[in-house]
This record gives structure tokens, sequence and C-alpha cells, in this order.
């Protein structure tokens, strides 16, 4: 339980600080030039591939997410192309997508055997997954691991289908919100507008972590899915 708190709350000084980050970057007059310069060029691309463009747009974040790019560029992209909802609606789809080749990759290529001798602390990893839960699946996706090491951790462990997508698609809003606010906000022309979207994203990005911050505790103190000493 101590890890996953440590874990949590590491991820999300790390995402705090991008998030402040970003506010004062997007804040300078060179950096909102470049956007309003590149921006139409990326909407006019989407807007060109009519009501085909969310397809394009998941299709392409299933593939690069399947691969090890973070999704939360994604989400940052989506909220910038499609606003808020659009941006984190079509970015959590194409993750989805994404989550689970891997996961099924895994599952149903017979893999195991190859990724285990290539990997051999995965197993050790999937060990720690005691129940086959959603709190499980969203406790074990707060340690601080890339995307796709995650998942194929959780194809390697007993947990089944269902859990794994409930358990995915919960554990990605706490991230995916602010990020995708914070795209949606360059969509704004007035500097003004795009600063009151960035400030709101760090406001509600602490709100939302300290609530999530007392549910994984409890969480976890219900599960016992990790060892308090564990490496």
């Amino acid at each position: 339980m101590a890890r996953i708190e440590r874990s949590a709350f590491r991820k999300a000084g790390i995402l705090f600080a991008v998030l402040v980050g970003l506010l004062l970057l997007t804040s300078l007059p060179q950096v909102r030039h470049f956007i309003s310069e590149n921006l139409p060029v990326l909407k006019r691309f989407i807007q060109d591939c009519g009501p085909w463009a969310p397809v394009v747009f998941m299709l392409t974040v299933a593939v690069l997410v399947a691969a090890g790019v973070s999704r939360l560029v994604f989400h940052f992209i989506g909220g910038a192309l499609f606003a808020f909802w659009g941006g984190m609606v079509w970015t959590c789809i194409g993750t989805m997508i994404g989550y689970s080749a891997v996961f099924f990759a895994v599952r149903q290529l017979g893999l195991r055997d190859s990724l285990l001798r290539k990997h051999p602390t995965w197993q050790k990893l999937a060990a720690k997954l005691k129940h086959n839960t959603v709190p499980a699946v969203i406790l074990f996706r707060q340690l601080p691991l890339p995307g796709i090491v995650t998942n194929t951790v959780l194809a390697l462990s007993p947990i089944r289908r269902r859990e794994f997508f409930l358990g995915t698609i919960i554990g990605l809003i706490p991230e995916a919100v602010p990020t995708t606010l914070i795209g949606a906000g360059l969509r704004k022309e007035h500097l003004g507008l795009t600063a009151a979207y960035l400030f709101g994203a760090v406001a509600l990005f602490i709100v939302v972590w300290i609530v999530w911050g007392i549910y994984t505790r409890r969480a976890a103190a219900k599960e016992g899915m990790l060892d308090q000493n564990a490496e």
C-alpha cells in the first residue's frame, strides 16, 4: 500500500509540474505565435477528413499508444483539435484500442514465454496482482511504468478482460481531464481565455488528485494488493 501511495503522488507531482510548465510556456509571445501559425494547419487536415476525422485520429492514437507513445500527448492534441469533450472521448477510445491490442496480443499470440525470457521481472510485477478486481487494475496503473509495460504485465497476470477494461477506463480519467483541458485552452485566440483554461486545468488537477489519493489509499487497504515491503 505504501508503494502505491508514493507512486500515485510521484505521478501527481510530475503531471502537476508539466501542467505548470505548459502554463508558463504557452504564455510566451513566441510560443503563442508558433501555435497560431501551426494549429490551423492541423485543424484544416482534420476538416478535410470530414466525418472520418475522429476515426483517423482514434486509429492514429491507437497505433502510436500501442507502440509506446504517451497517451497524454494525444489528450493534449485532441483537446486542441476537437475541444474538450471531443478530445477527451476520441483520445480515450483510441487509447483503449491501443491498450487492448497489447493486452490481447500477449494473451492470444503466445508471447508469454518470450516476454518472460527477456523481462523476468515482469512476472514478479504480475504476481503482485493478488485479486482479480477492478480496483486492483486501477491501483496497478498508478505505478510509474510506461503504458506498454503496464498493459503487458496485466496480460501476464490472471486479470480477466472485464476487469482490465473497466479498471483501465476509470484509471485513464484523472490524468486525461486536465491534460485535455489544456489542449482545449490552446484553441482560444485570446491569451486571457487560454490562461483561464490552463489555470482551470491546474485547479481541477489538484482537486482530482486529492480525491484520487483518498480513493487509492482506501482501495489499497481493502485490496491488500501490494506488500508494504515490495521492491
